[in-house]
């Protein structure tokens, strides 16, 4: 019991995370067609870098967002996803 209350807990928290970067690419990719990743986290420090990242992962999972990145290392250019629409 205690393991699902914790489990249900992070799923809200991420839950959370994800819509306020839905949010924020909302507003950049209503403008352009695609965002550097490395523009999503100017002045972050690691940790926020991470969960950023995460948070990216979590959104492509489910679509709302496309990801691509050309060369090892190179910036990953975030896009609308074919659920973009559908999620906001």
């Amino acid at each position: 019991m205690e393991g699902e209350a914790e489990e249900e807990a992070e799923e809200r928290r991420w839950n959370k995370r994800s819509q306020q970067m839905l949010h924020s690419l909302r507003r950049v990719l209503a403008r352009h067609d695609s965002i550097g990743f490395k523009e999503l986290i100017a002045h972050g420090n690691r940790k926020h870098v991470a969960s950023k990242f995460y948070t990216l992962l979590v959104l492509k999972k489910s679509q709302a967002v496309d990801v691509e990145q050309t060369e090892p290392y190179g910036d990953i250019l975030v896009s609308k996803g074919a659920a973009f629409t559908a999620i906001c």
